[in-house]
């Protein structure tokens, strides 16, 4: 089972990336929390967990990116540094917008574990907030006819009609582009539900941009990949895992994608988007 000492190593990943790798090691500290609250806030089978925490054990866990930061006293203004560097980060699409996905994990993990909140892990999450560039490839704007998204549950229904298009749209050209989508939505809903509406409604400017790029299709730059074969398992079953236990980790989006899309089916109340996106989402899984 997934502890809080678990939350405590994706804390400590996220704020030690940028002394290793701010983009994949970031990844991997937002995998650890991801996969913390997944197991958390789903109903995910008790073996699912079990494996879920091994599989953090056998790759992550005592490597040097985890390792216990030194003992410090609590950071009061933590937080509102951390919000000050994103709302930095805000004037473009940022590398997917990681800038925004990976600093709402480190917000979460705070409000559960504020003593983690120290200087010397602040300081990491801010530095890894301002390592992340532009997209500037090729030249996005905002589509008129994206809604307003400050209601969770019209926020989590168009994110999902884009995620089905996404997904089609990049057949055979790999899902990264919709499984980040995933993982977008999902960070501007954890915004609001922390408190943070303020920083959410500005960071949908960006997300209005990542959904451009998206409806561009492939370029012709983008790689070909084969598609994930049709299954029926799913992330919050056992057995989902135990077909996946050999895959490699690489950077976690094993883990940040179903936490991402559960929370945004959850937040959802179409229910015939949502049947349509759970026959789909094997793509992506």
């Amino acid at each position: 089972m997934l502890d809080q000492s678990y939350l405590l190593r994706g804390i400590d990943a996220l704020s030690r990336a940028h002394e290793f790798n701010y983009f994949a090691d970031g990844h991997r500290g937002g995998a650890i929390v991801s996969a913390y609250y997944f197991c958390r806030e789903e109903k995910v089978e008790p073996a699912a967990q079990e494996i879920i925490a091994a599989l953090i054990d056998e790759h992550w866990a005592d490597t040097p990116l985890c390792a216990p930061f030194a003992k410090e006293v609590v950071d009061p203004t933590g937080t509102e540094r951390i919000v000050a560097h994103v709302e930095r980060s805000l004037d473009a699409l940022r590398q997917v917008g990681h800038n925004v996905i990976l600093s709402t994990l480190a917000l979460k993990a705070f409000a559960e574990i504020p003593e983690a909140l120290t200087p010397g892990r602040v300081d990491g999450i801010c530095s890894m907030i301002d390592s992340f560039t532009v997209m500037d490839a090729v030249e996005l704007r905002v589509d008129a006819d994206v809604p307003d998204l400050s209601s969770p549950q019209v926020f989590a229904e168009f994110s999902l009609r884009e995620l089905l298009a996404c997904a089609r749209s990049f057949d055979g050209r790999g899902q990264g582009w919709s499984g980040h989508l995933l993982t977008y939505a999902r960070a501007l809903i954890d915004l609001r539900q922390l408190g943070y509406n303020e920083l959410a409604t500005r960071a949908e400017y960006a997300f209005k941009l990542y959904i451009n790029r998206i409806r561009m299709g492939p370029l012709e730059t983008d790689k070909v990949y084969a598609e994930h074969p049709v299954k029926e398992q799913l992330p919050h079953e056992a057995v989902y895992w135990q077909a996946r236990r050999q895959d490699s980790l690489s950077l976690g989006h094993l883990f940040k994608y179903p936490y991402g899309f559960y929370g945004l089916v959850r937040a959802a109340q179409d229910e015939s988007l949502v049947r349509e996106c759970w026959r789909e989402v094997y793509r992506i899984f």
